[in-house]
């Protein structure tokens, strides 16, 4: 795909059935998505699996309805039968049924606009919807579809093995240290579950949330932690004294530390040694997640606990296949139990999706060096432009010196960078003629309006707007994910949105 282009509204990112992105190209369709207007909604051919809902599990929860004569009712499809228990303990005391069919399990609810909004936001948040392509096989077995769309997929006997081994050099552990899941944000959600059932029991219930997490992780912590949880958040990341003040004060209370390393979509590092530290000094747990630069670019086995990577991002380059992944380190408290936890709790990824992953699995090395060498013209770029007021990216100055002590060589940097212009905002993002849409790590360039993406609900509110600026954030911050394009192509296009 070339970077210079406008994709039309709705059109998948990569043109598969399987695509993660979707493009977005204007300002007005931003808002139009967010706001579920008809007209932009009905438009989408796709979506990040985990919020748009993906048409096969469209198409089974229709004929579902017909199969079992139940038209009055939504049905949830999960990735197994015991998320679709865990949905319908979540959904109680509504009135719910387990349904399974040809190995697909899912829960049926009366339709009503508040539950099925309960439904899929606790779905979104904890990984729990039905792989795409299980979906799809389902289909094919009942006669509704005549073949899987073809793809190339991993020729091995064991596409997990494969998966395995390509990992743990990368974080720093044995394969066997190692659970492979059917999403990040349900790799995060097991080890959540697994820090929970240890530190519970010794009354630490409370969870301290350094910078500006991913949405749905801040989901987790502040939905599913427990009646009796205080959770602590600190924006500041470079601000530790602050940490260790909440810990003086309560660390006798706290089950674990979460950040992200760097920051989406600041991109900031932040002294992960002076954590670690503190974290073991108070019997608190770290979970660290690398993906944003991805753990080919930087090491944070020495200080993590536990590490949580999302593989749908630059493991699953072509941007066709969700997967994550949760690595238990030699130094966590109470490994084996965790470790055991874990793979317990995690959902497991489907069979096609290991071999589709394994099979992009080859090309990971190369685009992230590509990428690296891209970020760096593309930033160099940015910062030479009259209309560009700042650039945030890994080496920036504040945290280059944090960055540096987890980078794996002087060449890493990861395809993340976010910046602001002095120009209109939104005349820029139209004009600029990049692919546009969530999500990062591909061999695509994706540029999109993060916060208006992930966050519209603070863009819309004085108290929003207030957080967004405690943080450091303005609404008007566009994050840019570098592609293995020529830069040429990435650079030219960005010229023409700014210069116009």
């Amino acid at each position: 795909m070339s970077a210079g282009q406008h994709i039309p509204l709705g059109q998948a990112i990569p043109d598969s059935l399987h695509a993660v992105s979707v493009s977005i190209p204007t300002m007005a369709d931003v808002i139009g998505y967010e706001e579920k207007r008809p007209a932009t909604i009905q438009k989408l051919k796709a979506g990040y699996p985990r919020f748009v809902l993906h048409t096969c599990l469209r198409e089974i929860e229709a004929h579902w309805k017909r199969l079992f004569d139940t038209p009055e009712h939504s049905i949830w499809l999960t990735s197994s039968e015991s998320m679709a228990k865990r949905l319908q303990n979540h959904l109680a005391p509504a009135p719910s049924k387990l349904v399974k069919h040809r190995g697909v399990s899912g829960l049926r609810i009366p339709t009503d606009a508040d539950l099925d909004q309960k439904a899929k936001s606790y779905l979104q948040h904890v990984g729990g919807f039905l792989s795409g392509r299980q979906a799809e096989d389902y289909l094919v077995a009942e006669g509704l579809r005549d073949a899987a769309e073809p793809e190339p997929l991993f020729a091995g006997e064991d596409a997990a093995a494969a998966i395995l081994e390509t990992l743990s050099p990368l974080l720093g552990t044995e394969t066997s240290s190692i659970v492979l899941s059917n999403t990040g944000m349900n790799a995060f959600f097991a080890a959540f579950e697994a820090v929970r059932s240890i530190q519970s029991p010794r009354g630490r219930s409370s969870w301290i949330k350094i910078g500006w997490l991913y949405t749905d992780t801040m989901h987790i912590l502040d939905k599913l932690s427990g009646h009796d949880a205080a959770n602590v958040e600190l924006l500041d990341i470079f601000d530790l004294d602050q940490l260790e003040q909440a810990l003086l004060e309560r660390g006798d209370r706290i089950a674990g530390i979460v950040t992200e390393a760097p920051t989406n979509p600041l991109i900031q590092t932040m002294d992960l040694e002076r954590i670690r530290k503190l974290a073991t000094q108070h019997g608190v747990y770290l979970l660290v997640d690398p993906t944003v630069a991805s753990p080919a670019n930087v090491n944070v086995e020495p200080y993590s606990d536990i590490i949580i990577n999302s593989l749908t991002k630059y493991a699953g380059n072509e941007g066709d296949v969700m997967l994550g992944a949760v690595a238990v380190t030699d130094q966590c408290p109470d490994k084996d139990a965790i470790l055991d936890f874990i793979k317990n709790d995690v959902e497991p990824p489907y069979a096609r999706d290991l071999a589709r992953i394994a099979y992009q699995l080859p090309a990971y090395a190369e685009l992230v060096g590509t990428v690296n060498q891209n970020t760096a013209e593309v930033v160099a770029f940015l910062k030479s432009h009259p209309k560009v007021k700042a650039v945030h990216w890994a080496k920036e100055k504040r945290s280059r010196s944090n960055f540096q002590k987890i980078a794996r060589h002087p060449d890493a940097i990861g395809g993340l960078i976010s910046f602001e212009v002095k120009a209109d905002f939104g005349a820029f993002y139209d004009a600029t003629p990049l692919p546009k849409g969530p999500s990062f790590g591909m061999k695509s360039t994706l540029l999109c309006p993060y916060i208006f993406l992930a966050h519209y609900s603070l863009v819309n509110t004085e108290e929003g707007l207030k957080t967004l600026e405690k943080a450091g954030i303005t609404p008007e911050l566009m994050r840019l994910a570098v592609g293995d394009e020529p830069v040429s192509e990435i650079i030219s296009a960005l010229k023409q949105g700014l210069d116009s």
